[in-house]
Parts: structure tokens; sequence; C-alpha cells
């Protein structure tokens, strides 16, 4: 009912304009061309009349059609923007922790090498994962797993710098792309990242810890290789005892 009545209204006006022609032009003719009587003037004030009336009408008109059609389609517009904005940080956004996923870190890894190509830019980036979930999901259950990995994500986000981003990678493994940092930076950051998750108190009362590595991007670096190379450092820090240092990796890389 109420999408009808703008339609209703603006059907009065083009009704009102079609009386206001026509007792116009009934005038006209019964005093002009059949008495003619003050003719002239006549004719002025009846021609003043109609014009004075149809802007009237027409401007009633004009504000109808904004109101039931050009308002709206102008605020679909905005939702829809809202609504591709939203769609396109779903693409991007792991469901979970709510950080940027893989497919993100990939594009961003890849536009960080082509900086360091071009531009002989420096960057970094720390992967460290969660040591002994498996443990937490059958002693506290997946849903205390689950949160544990909220909790985290956002303590990364919170610790990085501004122009830092936090991916997801897989499972309960974490990237960090921290540009303009070199390796040696990079090592003692994520040797930083890792104190403070296992000072931290996470839901349930659960502390953890995680084990961490970093690496300096080169300029022959492939996403996939820089990534390989950050999980084997990983994987010697998962391969030392947990909160202790493990192996140095190949240069720009190192476990902890």
């Amino acid at each position: 009912m109420q999408r009808s009545r703008p339609a209703v209204f603006y059907g009065l006006t083009i009704i009102g304009l079609a009386l206001l022609f026509a007792l116009g032009f009934m005038g006209y003719y019964e005093f002009v061309l059949k008495i003619r009587a003050d003719a002239a003037a006549w004719a002025a004030q009846a021609g003043l009349a109609v014009a004075g009336g149809g802007l009237v009408l027409l401007a009633i008109q004009a504000l109808l059609v904004f109101r039931a059609f050009i308002h709206p389609l102008a605020r679909d517009e905005e939702r829809l923007e809202e609504l591709d904005e939203a769609v396109r940080r779903l693409a991007v956004t792991d469901e979970l922790t709510r950080v940027y996923n893989r497919a993100k870190l990939e594009e961003s890894l890849l536009r960080e090498m082509e900086h360091v190509r071009r531009y002989k830019a420096k960057a970094s980036a720390v992967m460290l994962d969660v040591d002994g979930l498996g443990g937490i999901n059958r002693d506290h259950g997946d849903r205390a797993g689950d949160r544990l990995l909220v909790n985290l994500a956002g303590l990364l986000r919170r610790r990085v710098r501004k122009n830092d981003m936090v991916f997801r990678w897989r499972g309960d493994t974490f990237v960090i792309l921290a540009p303009h940092i070199d390796g040696g930076q990079a090592g003692r950051f994520a040797d930083k990242v890792r104190r403070e998750v296992a000072e931290a108190e996470f839901d349930d009362g659960l502390h953890i810890t995680v084990s961490v590595s970093s690496g300096e991007l080169s300029g022959d670096d492939a996403p996939d290789a820089f990534l390989a190379r950050l999980k084997t450092g990983l994987s010697r820090a998962q391969a030392a005892s947990v909160g202790e240092a493990g192996l140095s990796g190949g240069e720009g890389l190192s476990a902890a």
C-alpha cells in the first residue's frame, strides 16, 4: 500500500493538469472566441493562471517521481555497493577468525615480492603454529579450540603494526606479513610474539605456546617456495623443546 501511494498521487497530478488545460481552453473558447469581450486582458490572465497551475503540478510530479523512483534507486545503489564490498571482504577473510585467508596471503605475497624486485624494498613474514591444539580439542572440545584460534587471531591483530597483515594459512597456522623489515628484525619480532602468546591467558583459562619461524622475501621468490621455507623453519622449531630456540634456517630464515 505504501509503495502504491506515490503512483496514485502522480496519477492525480496528471488528471489535475488535464482538467487545468481543459478549463483554460473552455474559458478561452467561451470568452474569447464567442464573446470576444476584453479578449486580450482575459487571455493574458487565463494564460498566466494555466501556466502557473501547470508549473505547480509539474513540480509536484517531479517531487513524486524523485521520492518514488529516483531516491529509492540511489538507496538501492548504495546498498548494492555495500553488499559488493561485504562480498569482497568475505572472499579474502577467514570465516572463523576474521583475519585474512590463504588466497589473500598469496595475493599479498605477490605484491610484496614485486615491490622487492622493483624497488629493492624489504619485506618479511612470520609463521606461527599452536602447540598441542589437538590435545586442547580432545580435553576441552572443538568449540574451545575454535575460541582459542579466534582469541589468538585477535591478539595478533592487536600486536602487529598498522601496515602489517595477519593471515590464517591453514588449520592452526598463522602468517604475519610485515613490509619494510629485514630478516633480522622479523626474527626478533617473531620471538616477541612467541613470548607474548606464552604469557597470555585465553578463554576457558587456556595457556598455550606457539612455534614460530620467520623469513625475508627475496627478489626471485615465489609464494609457494617462500611459504615452504617458512614451513621448514616451523618444523625445526616444533622439533625443538617448547619455549626454547630452535635451529637456524638458511639465509633470511630462522626458527624459534
